[in-house]
């Protein structure tokens, strides 16, 4: 007999009242999938008291559930894999499904029509596992081991999850010669994204960065969730990323991998054109080395198991513009242990580690003097403790907690340390050229620590007959607990800025100050609370969530300045002066068009509310504040007396403009923005293991936060018409135009002062996602995809600055608009143990912004000529290829030697290229001529690596 419903809404308040009696957070009910079903006699009866067993290497022992009168069965927290279904009921005959696959986060549905045994027997069913879900309208896919050992990429979480349907990278990789490099990562227009590991987010709240950086072969299975999400999924609707690490068996394997190239398996992809600007070589892979090793096994069989993973990962690269080799260097470990503690209980604990190493960071066209790069290297730690707790077939909880702690010290480059005390000198940048001249790294020295601690509880409970349908009850309360600390010191607490007259001679320009050495301290928790139903019905099932946020932070007592032009002064604690409060609806349906569940609609609606982060209210308040281009900027005289220091007759002690933070204030009403979404989608299963999809997701983007001036008012510029010379950078041709910008008056110069509030305007999304995905069967997988979409509106600028509200700068589409995308990647298992693997993607390229850039009375100021998405990056045809063949050795040991063709079609596509106007030119001759020396709208400063070959051999066990 199913719970009485208000048994189980008491049973629901129990969980919550457990749930607020401890620290609680990270993202709930991602580490498992779920299988559920329903018996049947022949005539279509339901059978109850179906014994229903599941086994299969993934899972420690075998699971056992009965159905009930409505002949349902359900295990509510399968790890993901493969699986074998047995059926068993006196009088029937036995039913076996085999090859059953069970991915994270979906709900895969099997049910049994059993039929009258007439002798004893079993029917066995194999590869018939379904591809559609027919009780989740969430829009997503997955790579599992097949896809992830089989299909060339960078073998980083970028490269690799940037090949699922929706998904935006906005720098690519191939061979993996960027991935020590963290780039952006957009799903269907949103830029933020959760990366999770094991279920626990893995980021600071100061958005450092995430643990980006991954032990490839530790993961078994990579989920990625790019719309529709329910109401236990927090963020600002981004990607979901979620890495599932593998875990031991009952058998001890594993696996040592290495892969490799070298400076003469790459092939040479400039051309003339780029050739004509002075780029002789472009980014070229001269070295890499990838050795990763793992292994598995049991301390006690189908009761604990272990495994553990190492990796060493280090290119050697040839850098546009920088004179040395550039070095990187990933090293990785990853622990993992399970304990089942009695049936239907399991601890797991889990840890893992990434250093990252650059000794010049930064290095390229803008700082081609090792000098000025920064010595990067940032140790993290990733722990989690795990409890899941299977109850019933009815009843499930999970307690999670975690701590990860990042260090990143950056330091200046040893190339700086080695120069003689006399010739270290302060930060010079040419503003023409956009050249750092001279000096250490320009943002100075950092020593960053961040820390989180975070905990979740959740609690999942089915209910059957409830207002006439089967019942999903989930809830769950959340918390994190986020600290750390930022230390800068810039050299000589100064940076110098040149800019070139009309002979393109160096001149004096501007003084950037700093009030530096200081330490910057923040603080800040997120509390969250989610409750979900979803009601399930014979032909229509709905999900309806709702989440519960809350934001806030302080400033802790912390000091700073006591350098060249700021005196040291400690602060008191400071509270952020607002908190964000949200209720975020997560509604969908999806209907069986078809009685056999193979032809499903979907629609969704689903509101998401960005993550806080630190520098919400650390940026605008703080007192105690670094700024990038300084506290103050000062017109320069030059180093007249060349004794290398800024003496007081050197420059105009009346600033240009002054960043006071003191000064600064938040609106105490200021909103979460937030993204509002609906997905409308069709979904089939043409075949056993093949299904295709088509899906419409719109989103508007709202409420923005942007940086007010409020200490000029807008009646304080006055205008001022330059020429602008247009995309050839040549004066006197037909597509010169007039372009206004607005000075700072003189009675109001230095009197900035900043709001922090939300921006007015709406950015919008829509896109079509058209897909088809064929698990591996019958030896050969594939998935293909193809989105049409369109990000435009409002760009969140200053409504107070007229620099700002001209047209072309404050309209457009966004950054992340990609109109085209086009993906197909697959393997193929050829007789001889061959195996073959592909990656193909056609892309359109990102906007890129033509800007222009001048001196006004408060300094120099820039701003975009025509309106974004007016110019694109190179459209990209990339593929890449793989092929390995495995021998058979004893005892189950297999080597593999394979070969990788990244970038086949040699594409030489700009990755990055300037789009300030620095200057302009009287002829086409004296442009050509200084090409090679100069920055210009339109010149590259990054290409794809060329052609390039890798070979490598892997040992399994």
């Amino acid at each position: 007999m199913p719970p009485r419903p208000r048994a189980s809404f008491a049973l629901t308040v129990l969980a919550c009242l457990l749930a607020l009696g401890g620290n609680v957070l990270a993202q709930t009910g991602q580490n498992f999938g779920e299988l559920v079903g329903k018996a049947v006699d022949e005539q279509g009866g339901v059978l109850p008291g179906v014994t229903v067993t599941l086994g299969g290497p993934a899972m420690m022992g075998a699971q056992t559930a009965v159905t009930n009168d409505r002949g349902l069965y359900r295990f509510p927290a399968v790890p993901s894999g493969t699986y074998k279904i047995t059926f068993e009921l006196p009088g029937f005959t036995t039913l076996v499904r085999e090859a059953i696959v069970v991915p994270v986060r979906q709900t895969v549905t099997v049910d049994a029509a059993m039929k009258v045994a007439r002798m004893q027997e079993t029917v066995t069913v194999t590869g018939e596992s379904p591809v559609v879900d027919v009780e989740n309208a969430k829009v997503g896919a997955r790579l599992d081991q097949n896809t992830l050992q089989s299909v060339p990429t960078s073998r980083s979480i970028f490269g690799s999850t940037t090949v699922l349907p929706g998904m935006v990278m906005a720098r690519q990789d191939p061979a993996g010669i960027n991935a020590a490099t963290s780039t952006g990562m957009i799903a269907h227009g949103a830029s933020n994204y959760n990366l999770n590991y094991f279920g626990v987010t893995a980021d600071t709240p100061q958005n450092y960065g995430s643990m980006y950086y991954m032990d490839y072969n530790a993961a078994e299975e990579i989920s990625v969730d790019t719309a529709a999400m329910g109401a236990e999924i927090g963020g600002g609707g981004g990607a979901n990323i979620n890495i599932i690490p593998k875990s031991g068996s009952n058998d001890v394997k594993g696996e040592l991998y290495y892969s490799g190239t070298r400076k003469g398996l790459a092939g040479d992809n400039v051309d003339d054109g780029l050739r004509s600007q002075g780029i002789t070589a472009g980014t070229r892979l001269l070295k890499l080395n990838d050795l990763n090793g793992d292994a598995g096994g049991p301390f006690i069989k189908n009761r604990m198991w272990w495994f553990g993973s190492g990796r060493e990962y280090t290119t050697f690269e040839q850098v546009i513009g920088f004179p040395k080799d550039f070095k990187s260097n990933l090293r990785n470990y990853t622990a993992r242990v399970n304990y089942l503690l009695s049936s239907g209980n399991q601890l797991s604990g889990f840890w893992t580690y990434n250093r990252k190493f650059q000794p010049n960071r930064g290095a390229g066209l803008t700082q081609p003097n090792p000098v000025s790069t920064i010595n990067q290297q940032s140790p993290k730690n990733l722990f989690n403790l795990n409890w899941t707790s299977v109850m019933s077939q009815n009843r499930f909880l999970e307690v999670s907690s975690s701590y990860f702690h990042m260090h990143w010290p950056s330091r200046y480059s040893d190339e700086f340390f080695a120069l003689p005390d006399n010739e270290k000198t302060a930060t010079m940048q040419n503003l023409t050229t956009g050249i750092f001249l001279n000096g250490p790294e320009p943002t100075g020295e950092r020593l960053r620590d961040a820390y989180r601690y975070q905990t979740n509880i959740a609690y999942t409970h089915y209910v059957d007959g409830f207002l006439g349908g089967s019942h999903q009850f989930k809830t769950g309360f959340e918390q994190w607990i986020g600290w750390g600390t930022d230390g800068f010191d810039v050299f000589n607490d100064t940076r110098l800025q040149f800019r070139n007259d009309t002979n393109g001679v160096a001149q004096p320009s501007q003084i950037l100050a700093y009030n530096t050495p200081l330490v910057q301290k923040t603080h800040m928790r997120n509390f969250a609370a989610f409750i979900q139903d979803r009601a399930s019905y014979s032909r229509i099932t709905f999900n309806l969530g709702l989440r519960w946020s809350f934001y806030d932070g302080y400033l802790p007592e912390q000091s700073g300045g006591g350098g060249r032009w700021f005196a040291q002064t400690t602060y008191p604690k400071l509270d952020a002066g607002f908190n964000w409060n949200t209720l975020a609806p997560r509604l969908s349906a999806i209907w069986k068009m078809t009685a056999d569940g193979r032809n499903l609609a979907k629609a969704s609606y689903s509101r998401y509310y960005e993550v806080m982060y630190t520098g919400e209210f650390a940026d605008v308040i703080n007192p105690n504040t670094i700024n990038t281009t300084g506290l103050a900027t000062y017109k320069w005289f030059g180093d007249l007396n060349g004794n290398g220091v800024v003496d007081d007759n050197e420059y105009d002690h009346t600033p240009l403009s002054t960043v006071q933070p003191k000064l600064n204030q938040i609106n105490p009403k200021l909103k979460d923005p937030r993204d509002d979404e609906i997905t409308v989608g069709y979904q089939r299963e043409l075949a056993a293991n093949l299904g295709l999809s088509a899906s419409w997701i719109q989103r508007w983007f709202n409420d923005a936060t942007v940086d007010e001036e409020i200490g000029i008012p807008v009646t304080g510029y006055g205008a001022q018409v330059f020429n602008d010379p247009g995309p050839d950078n040549l004066v006197n041709t037909g597509d010169d135009r007039p372009i206004t910008l607005y000075n700072v008056l003189s009675q109001y110069k230095g009197q900035n002062v900043t709001f922090h509030t939300n921006f007015p305007g709406t950015q919008r999304y829509r896109g079509l996602e058209l897909a088809v995905t064929k698990r591996l069967s019958n030896r050969w997988q594939l998935m293909g995809s193809y989105v049409w979409s369109r990000l435009d509106g409002d760009l969140v600028v200053d409504p107070n600055n007229p620099n700002q509200t001209i047209p072309s700068h404050a309209v457009g589409r966004g950054s992340n608009d990609q109109p085209h995308a086009f993906k197909l990647i697959g393997s193929y298992q050829a007789p001889w143990g061959v195996n073959l693997g592909a990656n193909y993607q056609a892309l359109s390229g990102l906007p890129t912004d033509r800007t222009f850039r001048a001196t006004l009375a408060q300094g120099s100021t820039t701003v975009r000529a025509e309106a974004r998405g007016t110019y694109r990056a190179d459209f990209l045809n990339l593929l890449s290829i793989k092929a390995d063949k495995t021998f058979v050795l004893r005892d189950r040991r297999r080597v593999s030697g394979f070969l990788e063709v990244h970038n086949l079609l040699n594409s030489n596509a700009a990755q990055n290229s300037i789009g300030t106007l620095t200057q302009a030119f009287t002829s086409q001759a004296a442009f050509d001529a200084a090409k090679a020396t100069t920055s210009y709208f339109g010149k590259v400063q990054e290409i794809l690596a060329p052609r390039i070959l890798k070979l490598g051999v892997k040992f399994a066990f």
